[in-house]
């Protein structure tokens, strides 16, 4: 994505996929209440009724606790790099990132608009850049090990999905590994990834899949070096690193959670929670496989595949809709609140500097 003056273009792009990603939920939602014949409206709403209050705060709890950590650990990068940012900022640059990754595919919106609001509070592109490449390495590879963890302790949950289920989890597993292999190449190995992606961009030129091809290349070797320059601070700073691996494996599990505390919230037994929380770590990993907003349909897939192994249709679908509004919709719904606010803020900030500045 582009950008003017420190902000991201395409505000058109990301209105179109506003109203795809209330579509895209509205599809989500319809293929899950089909699943079950026995499901409706009415009967949803009584299964509501019946539901622990005390779990049902506690799963609300674990999904706001998603958004915190994900501050927190905003927060304590950028203290680290020596532009220390109080925790309202940092939420809001945390909401900015998980409101704008669930409206466009892959999350592919969501650094820019976070960095963008980290560009108007004062924080040079190079700490913005560094920060963001940290988040993205130990977010995937909290996403791995946790899976990882799953598979080697509960070998079952994997093998609850069915076959498409399980490929879907199996093609996602590799793309994360490959996205922290790739991270981690850009933090520490600079000249190995230049090297390895140079020599994807001459194959590709002389198979004519690109074309002014030295452009091309000259632009990666830029790139790097930017890159370069960025995530030279991470170098030697453990202690830095194991802090943020820590806050995103939290940051990872609270919004894993939500499905369990609503899985006992509905009656489930506490016995199960093991069981269900390394089902929903497949369903998180298997949701990186299609690149739809939010991961919505492939996620929604995943769990009804995987909870049908063990509950009925309906109690599934329940199950399902209850979870994913609390941890995907809701938590969106409150992020993009932040992120409205936000940008209200810096128009506002902005028409008073062009004010002070007209009459100067």
């Amino acid at each position: 994505m582009k950008e003017k003056n420190g902000k991201p273009s395409g505000g058109r792009n990301r209105l179109i996929w506003s109203i795809l990603f209330f579509v895209i939920a509205a599809l989500s939602v319809w293929a899950v209440t089909s699943q079950a014949k026995e499901f409706s409206p009415a009967k949803f709403l009584e299964y509501l009724t019946r539901n622990n209050p005390w779990w049902l705060t506690a799963a609300v709890l674990s999904m706001l606790s998603y958004i915190f950590f994900d501050a927190l650990m905003i927060k304590t990068l950028l203290r680290d790099f020596g532009y220390p940012r109080d925790l309202p900022k940092c939420l809001s640059y945390a909401s900015a990132d998980i409101y704008f990754s669930a409206i466009t595919p892959s999350g592919t919106g969501g650094q820019p608009m976070e960095a963008y609001f980290m560009f108007v509070d004062g924080v040079p592109g190079a700490i913005s850049t560094a920060v963001v490449m940290t988040y993205l390495l130990f977010y995937t590879l909290s996403i791995v090990i946790v899976g990882l963890l799953s598979f080697v302790f509960v070998p079952g949950a994997f093998l609850s999905f069915g076959t498409f289920g399980r490929l879907l989890i199996i093609v996602g597993a590799l793309i994360q590994t490959s996205l922290a292999v790739f991270y981690g190449l850009i933090l520490w190995k600079k000249k190995l990834l230049l090297g390895i992606c140079d020599w994807g961009l001459r194959v590709a030129g002389k198979l004519h899949f690109v074309k002014n091809l030295d452009e091309k290349r000259e632009k990666l070797k830029n790139a790097m070096d930017q890159y370069s320059e960025a995530t030279s601070m991470l170098r030697g700073r453990r202690k830095l690193m194991l802090k943020t691996l820590l806050f995103n494996l939290i940051h990872r599990l609270s919004q894993m959670l939500v499905s369990v505390f609503c899985f006992l919230a509905g009656g489930g037994a506490l016995r199960d929670a093991p069981f269900l929380l390394a089902m929903q770590s497949n369903v998180v990993i298997g949701s990186s496989s299609i690149p739809t907003p939010g991961a919505m349909g492939v996620t929604d897939y995943l769990m009804i595949n995987g909870f049908s192994s063990i509950m009925s249709p309906e109690q599934s679908a329940n199950l399902e809709l209850l979870s994913r509004t609390t941890s995907f919709y809701v938590c969106v719904l409150i992020c993009g609140a932040i992120v409205l606010i936000k940008t209200a803020l810096i128009r506002i900030r902005k028409s008073k500097a062009e004010k002070t500045s007209a009459g100067s």
